[in-house]
């Protein structure tokens, strides 16, 4: 009796640990800080956060082994007051992603007393940063660091900054990567798909060009034409911001935004006015046809009675 007693406690423990476990941790296999690949193996964080993530280094351009500050800003999204962990990667694939694999040595993370690319803040209320000190690679070369963060209670949201940062080490300045939106204009009113174009000086060597709306990467491509077909229906009536970000083989980096005005409401109601308007036509023509046939059937009557008498 005592032994099922003691059974009994265990379970009662074990089934507490997998309720409440989830809701402790924002990693998925219940870790806190450590070294973690991207993806969460068979328990993913599979949802797209709302929340806004940014990322900036203190240099773009260190010499080989040199120091790099890493930052990685949170804010909004669906947590609140629970955990939400940030990690810094150099692949965006789940093995491989970690930036020891990538020549980079982390001096210390966001706690300043260990050395992981994974962080969790236990308690996010809506926005947080975290920075991360890194020796770059000991070999020259082009280089591009990501951010991940994973929150929610359980097994939930995600959030890439998969634009990335690209570091160039060892060789100097960068060239020059100019962009151009050429489409649409800055300042217009766009309503429906619309096509946003960009051109780039130089055109040759790119890595990958990303179109962003209002701050998120919403597609990116890695060869010409750099344009993007855009529903404008999937955002809100009002001003918006589009920019495009291409990173080149020498680690150069460009950026243009312009902003538009989005009012797909004027433009259905134009459709509507039109339809209206087709309509209100085919019902004066279908008027005039009857009417002509109703002439023509009143002379043909009197022309048939006329031959009568």
């Amino acid at each position: 009796m005592r032994r099922g007693y003691v059974l009994l406690a265990i379970v009662s423990v074990l089934a507490a640990i997998v309720v409440v476990a989830p809701n402790m941790t924002a990693y998925s296999g219940g870790v806190t800080d450590s070294n973690e690949e991207y993806g969460c193996s068979t328990n993913c964080h599979t949802v797209v956060s709302t929340s806004t993530i940014a990322m900036s280094a203190s240099t773009t351009t260190p010499a080989t082994g040199g120091d790099v500050t890493v930052t990685v800003e949170v804010t909004g999204g669906e947590a609140s007051n629970t955990p939400l962990g940030i990690m810094v990667i150099s692949a965006l694939t789940q093995t491989g992603s970690l930036p020891q694999d990538a020549g980079w040595t982390i001096v210390t993370d966001p706690s300043g007393s260990t050395a992981f690319n994974y962080h969790e803040d236990k308690s996010y209320t809506g926005s947080v940063s975290m920075t991360w000190s890194l020796k770059a690679p000991t070999t020259a070369g082009v280089y591009t660091l990501y951010a991940r963060e994973i929150h929610g209670n359980g097994n939930t949201y995600s959030h890439d900054y998969s634009a990335g940062i690209a570091f160039i080490v060892g060789s100097g300045t960068p060239s020059v990567l100019t962009v151009y939106i050429t489409s649409p204009a800055a300042g217009s009113q766009v309503s429906g798909t619309i096509s946003v174009a960009a051109s780039l000086l130089p055109s040759t060597g790119i890595s990958y060009a990303t179109l962003s709306v209002d701050g998120r990467v919403v597609d990116n491509t890695s060869s010409a034409p750099f344009a993007w077909n855009l529903d404008t229906a999937q955002f809100s009536d009002g001003p918006h911001v589009i920019q495009v970000t291409a990173v080149n083989d020498t680690g150069a980096i460009g950026t243009k935004d312009i902003a538009i005005n989005i009012d797909n409401t004027a433009a259905e109601e134009a459709l509507l006015n039109w339809v209206w308007t087709m309509a209100a036509g085919v019902l004066l023509i279908v008027a005039v046809v009857s009417l002509a046939a109703i002439s023509a059937l009143m002379i043909r009557r009197r022309v048939m009675k006329g031959k009568v008498e």
